[in-house]
């Protein structure tokens, strides 16, 4: 019999499921200690992101410096290069066997004087939220890599697996935001290269933050403070669907 006061879910059971299996994974594999203890709600505004800039590429890597200190990776070779000087090569391979963050121990590598270079599209830079958002994704997807491991669903989820990692280092409030950008009425106003390029939409970024704040015992009226007015009832809404999930999923995300 159907029942008329099942709430309707923000996304299917399958989605959901999977997302709760990346957390897990990432709890288990990407310093679940860091994650419990250290990991902040990062939050569009001033007090995130503060510093004063004079140029497009100070402004980027401003915002640069500020993720990879919120990621925890501040101890990674990595480098933000200028998009004029930026050209896309293999990573190379720091020989991780163990993922740590928020340490002050330096991660030595054989390759001493390489690094793990990102850049910035710098139409992007006018909007800092999408613009942490793609560097927080940028870094994810490396960590990912370094560590040689296919994330649940395999590796042809590796992409959107990274936006999950990236939600779960704190950054799932900007990803939410960004995830869905209206061209309006005028195609002359819509700029592509200044917006994110997303791999979840908007509900499925909702659902993953609503997770978070659950895990970190986050109020929700913290998440929805900076969120876009239409996405805060749907964050309620992944919260209640995320405690309708099965109990030994949540617990089993609960447990540091």
């Amino acid at each position: 019999m159907i029942s008329f006061f099942t709430p309707r879910p923000l996304i299917d059971a399958d989605t959901a499921l999977w997302i709760s299996d990346v957390f897990q994974w990432a709890i288990e594999h990407f310093d679940g200690k860091a994650f419990f203890q250290q990991t902040q709600l990062i939050q569009p505004s001033n007090a995130f992101f503060p510093g004063r800039v004079t140029s497009v590429h100070e402004k980027a890597d401003s915002i640069f410096q500020h993720c990879l200190t919120y990621t925890g990776l501040t101890h990674w070779p990595f480098t933000l290069t200028s998009p004029e000087m930026f050209s896309p090569q293999e990573p190379m391979r720091l020989g991780v066997e163990k993922i740590e963050r928020h340490t002050e121990k330096a991660l030595v590598t054989q390759q001493t004087e390489s690094s793990l270079v990102l850049s910035y599209p710098p139409q992007q830079v006018a909007k800092p939220g999408d613009l942490a958002a793609s560097f927080a994704h940028g870094l994810a997807q490396h960590m990912l890599a370094q560590y040689h491991q296919a994330p649940p669903g395999g590796p042809e989820l590796f992409v959107p697996a990274a936006e999950v990692v990236a939600i779960f280092m704190g950054f799932g409030v900007l990803f939410s935001n960004s995830a869905y950008t209206f061209r309006g009425g005028c195609g002359s106003c819509y700029n592509p290269h200044a917006n994110r390029s997303a791999a979840l939409s908007e509900d499925e970024c909702l659902f993953a933050l609503a997770v978070f704040c659950k895990l970190k015992k986050i109020p929700i009226s913290e998440a929805k403070q900076y969120l876009k007015p239409h996405l805060k009832g749907r964050l309620k809404k992944g919260m209640k669907q995320f405690e309708r999930m099965e109990s030994e999923v949540v617990e089993g995300l609960l447990q540091p």
